[in-house]
């Protein structure tokens, strides 16, 4: 059996239910028996930890808050162009305007122009079904928030996995809207997983990181980016 990937997931600051969504992404990587996951809830100084990053790899991403030190940024920036993986999950891809590395990790961002309808099921569209990610997943229905126009930053090349269908019904834009991409920086890749919305609420609503479909791809992202392979089923 292939030693667990070392795993590191940001958290502590979001405009989202971080204390729910980031002990479930803690739990499901723990139970996919692939990962050894630890949390962060002050990621920056944990990236300052030259060791620790060394350690480390795969870097999970569910935050979105203030900035990290100039150390913290330049240390996960060399992480994954020499080879570590990335992760960044719903509302990260909100976060760190202005950095430019980062910015490229993602690709497409929330940024001035991007929106969402309503909280509501949709469709979801494998567009690439020969990527290790989603190779032999199935299109499913989530109930989830769907970005859409999310903004396109520094021309970064990426590659889209999948789609979800933005109804106009829902509030949206009537187009496919990417909710699976990937990138790649230096000798890194990057899984960049558009879906996962916990909102903080009285009743939050667990629905759509409860989706079995969406698990599976997301587990099999995070091994992609670690790895560049795929071997959970």
């Amino acid at each position: 059996m292939a030693d667990k990937i070392k795993t590191l997931i940001f958290s502590g600051a979001n405009n989202h239910a971080w204390k729910l969504s980031t002990p479930l992404v803690w739990l499901l990587l723990g139970r996919s028996g692939r990962f050894d996951a630890t949390v962060t809830v002050n990621p920056s100084g944990a990236l300052e930890n030259e060791t620790l990053v060394e350690e480390t790899g795969l870097f999970f991403s569910d935050y979105n808050g203030p900035d990290w030190s100039e150390v913290a940024k330049a240390n996960l920036e060399r992480a994954i162009e020499g080879g570590k993986g990335l992760v960044i999950m719903h509302a990260a891809d909100n976060s760190f305007e202005g950095w430019v590395a980062y910015e490229k990790m993602a690709a497409l961002l929330w940024r001035k122009g991007t929106g969402h309808g309503a909280f509501h099921e949709f469709p979801v569209t494998i567009v690439d079904r020969k990527h290790p990610i989603t190779k032999g997943l199935p299109d499913f229905r989530i109930t989830d928030e769907l970005y859409h126009k999310l903004v396109h930053m520094h021309d970064a090349q990426h590659h889209v996995l999948a789609t979800g269908h933005s109804s106009t019904e829902s509030g949206g834009t009537g187009q496919e809207e990417p909710v699976m991409l990937t990138t790649h920086h230096g000798e890194g890749r990057v899984f960049h997983m558009v879906l996962g919305h916990i909102w903080e609420s009285d009743t939050p609503d667990f629905t759509a990181l409860d989706n079995a479909h969406f698990q599976r791809a997301l587990l099999r992202g995070c091994e992609w980016a670690a790895t560049g392979r795929v071997t959970l089923p």
